[in-house]
């Protein structure tokens, strides 16, 4: 039998979940009244709100926390990390662990704010369950990731691929809602499938990972460029990028382990395929 590495350090972990809830209460507070700051670039750029500023603060504050955690494990020790020269010093950073507790602040916000005219303290109350649920998960699952024993690190690797989906159709349909410029939603939609895709691929042996992501990037942006064609509704739009994002991930992951084979692409053609039907046909009977 496999010793586990050491536990998690809950006393960390849920003082940096308590962190970031309190502030997101803040924000969805500030974000209710509006006469809040706001910062007009002119044309038809976005508008920034102070709301935005401070979930940007509250990203960067879980991507430090993920960071301190996941370097206290000893497995770390192991992995070689993408190395940043300043000239006078040389920093190891671990990004792969940065992007899903971020994205489980920003995807809670984003798309649970859509529901705040309607829900009003229903959708605050929502997002800070899923922000902190998301949260203490994610955080959780990266640490036995990296265990020893290979069956723990395979579940808590599902649990990310899980937890990595879910924030990708809260993103992706909050992005979409919008109905920014395709320049500007597209970029979003983009960027977000990136990152994303970079975290998934982070447990996927010789893999190229920036170039990956990079690929999926472009194939989300380009969906939404289809999609803003489309008359749908938010959700059901978020649904089709997500099948799309889905699908290209795992065909990556199985190639770049080297289990990718004729059976996988029918399978995974069939899959994409029947959903995006069911779609299209539940899109045109409402």
């Amino acid at each position: 039998m496999i010793a586990s590495a050491a536990a998690p350090r809950y006393d960390r972990i849920v003082s940096l979940v308590f962190v970031i809830l309190i502030g997101l209460a803040v924000v969805f507070l500030i974000d209710g009244n509006p006469n809040t700051l706001r910062i007009v670039l002119g044309g038809d750029l976005p508008t920034i709100t102070l709301s935005w500023l401070l979930i940007a603060s509250l990203t960067v504050i879980a991507s430090a926390g993920a960071d301190l955690l996941i370097r206290s494990h000893p497995q770390m020790q192991n992995r070689s990390l993408p190395v940043l020269n300043l000239g006078v010093a040389r920093v190891e950073l671990a990004p792969s662990f940065w992007v899903l507790p971020s994205f489980s602040v920003i995807g809670s916000f984003a798309f649970f704010r859509l529901f705040s005219g309607a829900w009003q303290g229903l959708a605050f109350a929502l997002a800070l369950v899923a922000a902190g649920g998301s949260l203490l998960l994610v955080l959780l699952a990266q640490h036995y990731a990296l265990d020893r024993d290979p069956q723990l690190s395979q579940r808590a690797q599902t649990v990310l691929q899980l937890a990595g989906y879910l924030l990708a159709f809260g993103c992706f349909s909050a992005i979409y809602y919008t109905r920014y410029r395709t320049l500007y939603s597209a970029t979003l939609t983009g960027a977000t499938a990136a990152l994303l895709s970079y975290a998934l691929l982070a447990y996927t042996p010789r893999a190229n990972r920036f170039l990956l992501a990079a690929l999926v990037g472009l194939v989300l942006a380009e969906t939404l460029w289809a999609l803003n064609y489309w008359a749908t509704t938010f959700l059901i739009a978020g649904t089709v990028q997500l099948v799309i994002f889905y699908v290209v991930v795992s065909l990556l992951q199985h190639h770049a382990s080297g289990h990718l084979q004729r059976r996988l692409l029918a399978e995974y053609a069939l899959l994409g395929g029947g959903l995006f039907v069911a779609i299209v046909v539940v899109t045109l009977r409402t």
